[in-house]
């Protein structure tokens, strides 16, 4: 079916509760036109959203309440009062959700975004950025929020025994540059005693030390390319601080490729679509310039740092798809540039062949305007590196 019930209003509320051991539920509220509680409603398990696109986010303000569409197929309906939905129906669903809770920090998943707490699903495995962390130390204590008043889909972290991976705070390190081993050590540390603090449900993942030897060695493994995507961005940072003109962008599209071959960069790297993204789009619009820090009047290797450690992340993500593609995974970030550029990029059939790692783009329009068809085509069949 397309929606659980008729009647069921535009004005939605969502919780989850657990019905049963590891079982995670959503529950939905029914409302009448006058935006008043029917009393009625339908309750359902098994229910794993769709993710949501670029159009979605790109005029969401990340501090307000969220009005989304939703999607969802195959879920069970356990316990219901609404006409035509009856328990054990299998329900899919599409539908929209205006809801009074705020989604500071986005969830990165396969097929777009979700505000955080709504991509939570059993036995999934969190990797927080920096700034979601930061955002969880000061939103719990103990488990309990802070701020009662304040209602973000954040707080359905502290409902459930969320596995947290600290890799990406660990990695990025507090210096603006790549960690040393004793710095990835530190900021370990302190990931784990921050989620302890403020979530104690939740499960680190993995437990103890032992996830520090494989950050180290990506630590290793990046440092020679970090510093060659470094090179590339201050040889950019000149030319993209300004808008390009239209009647620039074959040019400037051209001398990217041309200073990436120069610095060693592979053209179908993330940090190199970016700023692809960055000459096309009018007016400096594109979330790729933001992500890039491209609007910094004195770009330094640090900007160019913590721009490709946000690209790392996502580099990591697709690259923990290939490898486990039966695993749930989902980084959630505060970054909006990086949601966006993300969502954009539409990347899909995430693979090893032979141990060497490949996936599809297929970015949308919005991400790569005023380029020839000729010269998308030539960029996107070259291969991937």
């Amino acid at each position: 079916m397309t929606s659980p019930s008729a009647a069921l209003s535009e004005h939605v509320q969502t919780s989850r509760r657990v019905t049963a051991p590891g079982e995670r539920a959503l529950r939905f509220e029914e409302y009448d036109s006058a935006g008043a509680p029917t009393g009625r409603g339908a309750t359902f398990v098994g229910v794993e959203f769709h993710g949501l696109k670029y159009a979605d986010l790109i005029d969401h303000k990340l501090n307000t309440p969220i009005n989304i569409p939703l999607r969802w197929t195959n879920a069970r309906v356990v316990e219901s009062d609404l006409e035509g939905v009856s328990p054990e129906d299998v329900a899919s669903v599409n539908t929209s959700l205006e809801s009074p809770y705020s989604s500071r920090t986005i969830g990165l998943v396969q097929d777009g975004w979700l505000p955080s707490g709504m991509a939570l699903q059993d036995n999934m495995v969190v990797m927080p950025d920096r700034c979601t962390f930061s955002e969880l130390s000061g939103r719990f204590r103990d488990g309990a929020k802070t701020n009662e008043d304040d209602r973000d889909f954040l707080d359905l972290f502290a409902d459930h025994t969320v596995r947290i991976n600290p890799l990406l705070f660990a990695l990025e390190g507090n210096v603006r540059s790549n960690p040393s081993p004793e710095v990835i050590e530190q900021q370990f540390d302190i990931a784990c005693a921050m989620i302890r603090a403020a979530l104690p449900l939740a499960e680190l993942v993995p437990s103890g030390r032992g996830g520090l030897r494989g950050a180290i060695g990506i630590m290793n493994d990046t440092q020679a390319g970090m510093a060659r995507k470094q090179e590339f961005l201050i040889r950019l940072a000149p030319m993209l601080r300004a808008p390009v003109a239209a009647r620039r962008v074959g040019q400037i599209w051209d001398e990217v490729l041309k200073i990436a071959d120069e610095c060693g960069v592979p053209r179908r790297s993330l940090v190199v679509l970016a700023a692809l993204s960055a000459v096309c789009v009018p007016n400096g619009k594109s979330p790729a310039k933001g992500l890039l820090k491209m609007n910094e009047r004195n770009y330094s290797l640090e900007h160019a740092y913590n721009a490709l450690a946000d690209l790392r992340s996502l580099e990591l993500l697709m690259h923990l798809f290939a490898m486990f593609p039966d695993e749930k995974i989902l980084l959630c970030t505060g970054d909006k540039d990086l949601a966006l550029f993300w969502a954009g990029i539409r990347a899909s059939n995430f693979r090893l062949n032979e141990g060497h790692f490949e996936c599809t783009f297929s970015p949308i329009e919005a991400l790569l305007q005023n380029v020839t068809d000729e010269r998308k085509s030539s960029y996107f069949q070259e291969s991937a590196g």
